[in-house]
């Protein structure tokens, strides 16, 4: 009788292993659905991320750049250095569109060099809406972009992924999250309330209104020409550069990080 209860509790425990070991498998195979593997370079990787689709038809979906300690990837424009990533979606199956959204950056010094990027793990988050919304849709990305530490070196990443129309993704949070990060745009009209420039003498002067306090501004224009800013006590001085000729005036768009929110305005300086 001892043998046999031996026997059972060993079959038992037999069965609950292989039902962990099954849901295990599962769980991965679920999460695989939702995610590539990633695209190794040397001090970097990419995932394309499914978040799963929307009320409207289109999917929500994000690309994934993680970094190794003391790496940096870039805004999408970086400022006097630095490399902007370029995401390639055109041969993707079954897709109108890719908007592609850019989480607020930060301010890095780089060996002396200030430039806009992230120093940890990022998650560009994407909207993908497909031609024929009854049909599936493949995501098709090259990236280029720079991962940089002691050295600056150059990656790219070939990625495909078939965007599952149901189920449950285990991404959704932190893409979720990823889109709370990316500054609301708000018109010229909002942005004539909420921020103030003023010609000064060595390029513009910017107050931030309110609400909330501003902890960091990005001025973002047209090639050949940066601008940086730099914060001179509450408020924070806008220089425009350019490799030729400087001009007097120009359009730009301001991002400002403030305490409550972060928000995307245009602007023009003269």
């Amino acid at each position: 009788m001892k043998s046999l209860q031996l026997k059972t509790h060993a079959f038992l425990a037999s069965a609950v292993t292989a039902a962990v070991l099954s849901a295990a498998i599962g769980a991965r195979a679920a999460g695989a659905d939702f995610a590539t593997a990633p695209a190794k370079g040397s001090v970097s990787a990419v995932r394309l991320l499914a978040a799963g689709p929307t009320p409207d038809g289109a999917y929500r979906a994000g690309v994934e750049i993680s970094l190794d300690p003391h790496t940096v990837t870039y805004w999408r424009q970086p400022g006097e250095a630095g490399s902007a990533p370029v995401f390639d979606f055109s041969k993707s199956t079954n897709v109108a569109k890719v908007e592609v959204a850019y989480p607020a950056p930060k301010h890095i010094d780089e060996a002396g060099t200030v430039v806009a990027g992230y120093d940890e793990t990022v998650i560009f988050p994407l909207k993908v809406t497909p031609k024929d919304p009854a049909a599936p849709v493949t995501l098709d990305m090259k990236l280029d972009y720079a991962a940089c530490g002691k050295i600056c070196l150059p990656a790219k990443a070939d990625l495909s992924l078939a965007l599952p129309k149901s189920g449950a993704s285990p991404f959704a949070a932190a893409v979720d999250a990823a889109e709370k990060r990316v500054p609301t745009k708000i018109s010229a009209a909002e942005a004539k309330k909420r921020l103030t420039v003023k010609k000064a003498a060595d390029g513009w002067r910017l107050s931030v209104t309110g609400p909330g306090k501003a902890q960091d501004v990005f001025a973002e224009v047209q090639e050949p020409l940066f601008i940086e800013s730099k914060r001179e006590g509450k408020d924070f001085t806008l220089t425009l550069f350019s490799t030729g000729a400087t001009p007097k005036s120009a359009d730009a768009t301001l991002t400002v990080i403030t305490d409550k929110d972060a928000f995307e305005a245009p602007a023009h300086l003269e």
